[in-house]
C-alpha cells in the first residue's frame, strides 16, 4: 500500500482508553481536592492548631498517594502503530512488536482484555474495559484485525466470542 506521494503507507496511530474509569478517576481526583480545600479552609483556626506537623504532613502524603493512584489509572492507555503495542497499564508500560502478538481475547465476565504473546506471557489490556460495553467490543474486533493484517501469529485455538 502507498501513499499519494509515491512512498510506503503510513499506519495510522491508534489509542484505545477505558471511558468508564477514566471519567471516574478525574471526577474523584477533582473531588477529592476541592474537599480537601474547603476543609482546610473552613476548619476553625482553633481545630487547625490542634493538629501536629506530624499529623499534617501525613494527611498531605496520604492524599499525595491517592492522587498518584488516581493518576495511575488515569494514565491507562493502549497505543498502536506501525511498530507494535504500546500498554500502559497504571504505571507499568509493556511495548510489543507486532510479531509478538498472537491473540486478542475480553472473555465473558473478565473486566479487560488481554493479549497472548508469542513467548507464552499474558498482558492485560486495562485500556479495554469490559465495562465500556460496545466500545470495548469494537476496540477487540479492531485490535484483532491489526493482529491479522500486521502478520501476527495464528492463535492455536478459534477465537472466542466477545461477550
Amino acid at each position: 500500500m502507498s501513499t499519494s506521494a509515491g512512498g510506503p503507507a503510513r499506519d495510522p496511530v491508534r489509542t484505545y482508553r477505558p471511558l468508564g474509569t477514566l471519567v471516574v478517576a478525574c471526577v474523584a481526583a477533582t473531588s477529592i481536592v476541592a474537599v480537601s480545600a474547603v476543609i482546610a479552609v473552613a476548619l476553625p483556626a482553633r481545630t487547625r492548631a490542634a493538629f501536629s506537623l506530624a499529623e499534617d504532613v501525613t494527611l498531605v502524603l496520604g492524599l499525595g498517594v491517592l492522587l498518584a493512584v488516581l493518576y495511575g489509572i488515569g494514565r491507562t492507555r493502549l497505543r498502536t502503530d506501525a511498530r507494535g503495542l504500546h500498554v500502559v497499564n497504571g504505571y507499568r508500560t509493556h511495548d510489543l512488536a507486532w510479531a509478538q502478538v498472537v491473540h486478542v481475547s475480553l472473555g465473558r465476565g473478565a473486566p479487560w482484555a488481554v493479549l497472548d504473546t508469542s513467548s507464552g506471557d499474558t498482558v492485560a489490556l486495562m485500556a479495554i474495559q469490559s465495562a465500556d460495553g460496545d466500545r470495548a467490543e469494537r476496540a477487540v474486533r479492531e485490535l484483532r484485525a491489526a493482529v491479522a493484517r500486521r502478520g501476527g501469529t495464528p492463535p492455536a485455538a478459534p477465537p472466542e466470542p466477545l461477550a
